[in-house]
């Protein structure tokens, strides 16, 4: 009888140091459970920006942590990124570039990346970036809330027995509406507001362009007129609403502006509104 009950006990240890050894590697997003693998949705709040080479679409090692469940470097796990990871939605076409681990990768990746050794119970936040890269020297696309922008895939094996291998798949979704830009420069608001005052009037239009490295830029308006001139814009404002009698000219540096006419900004951080 108590041989019985010995193999029994023997058995349970065992079968709890088995239990123990699937669950020797986690991670979390955002301080929240524990993730051992599969598929994973990350919320980024997104606020790009424009670098020299690339912007910055989002740092995820403000978001994903990893360890090792049994600590002490006794069974250290061995975590590398997956080709195939790439952007999604409506970055889907863009290229870019991954920061991992001290190396930085062609964006999607078409090879595996290098090794990063987790051998400690304490979070350790996966030093991981990710980057637009420029497409000429203007420019953006939507980002909606909700949508995936980009997913990565990821596999870790540990050191002992067979390595207990696992594979994860992060998706990078947005957590905000944004224009990520695609180019070297971008301008510091897409919607201005700008209360008019009483006729007759001016006020400035709070608008800037800024660069990552030197451009030669230029704009032009668009938008229906009411004069031969292109001058004069049309009052779109709701028919209860509407002003009559009254148009709107835009100036810059003391000259009214045409509609499809090319406006030299120089190099650099300009106003548009000087």
């Amino acid at each position: 009888m108590g041989k019985t009950i010995s193999i029994k006990v023997l058995f349970g240890i065992y079968l709890l140091l088995m239990a123990g050894k699937v669950f020797a590697f986690s991670c979390n997003v955002d301080g929240g459970s524990s993730i051992g693998a599969g598929t994973t949705s990350v919320y980024v709040n997104l606020d790009p920006v424009i670098q020299p080479g690339q912007n910055l679409v989002v740092d995820l090692s403000q978001h994903i942590s990893c360890w090792n469940d049994y600590g002490g470097w006794y069974d250290t796990d061995h975590i590398n990124l997956v080709q195939g990871s790439a952007f999604a939605g409506s970055l889907q076409s863009y290229k870019g570039s991954l920061y991992w681990n001290n190396v930085t990768y062609p964006f999607p990746l078409t090879t595996n990346t290098n090794v990063l050794d987790i051998g400690d119970k304490t979070p350790m936040p996966l030093p991981l970036k990710l980057y637009i890269t420029p497409v000429g020297a203007a420019g953006g696309v939507v980002i909606k809330a909700g949508e995936v922008i980009a997913r990565i895939h990821m596999y870790k094996i540990a050191t002992l027995g067979s390595g207990n291998p696992r594979n994860f798949t992060w998706n990078i979704i947005s957590n905000n509406s944004v224009v990520m830009p695609t180019g070297g420069c971008t301008v510091d608001s897409r919607n201005v507001t700008v209360d008019l005052p009483d006729f007759p009037g001016s006020a400035e239009i709070p608008l800037g362009v800024y660069c990552s490295s030197e451009q030669k830029l230029s704009f032009y308006l668009s938008g229906a007129t009411t004069d031969s001139s292109r001058q004069v814009f049309a009052n779109t404002a709701p028919d209860a609403t509407k002003a009559s009698g009254v148009g709107v000219t835009l100036m810059r540096n003391g000259k009214i502006l045409a509609t499809g006419e090319n406006v030299s900004l120089g190099t650099n951080a300009s106003q548009l509104s000087n």
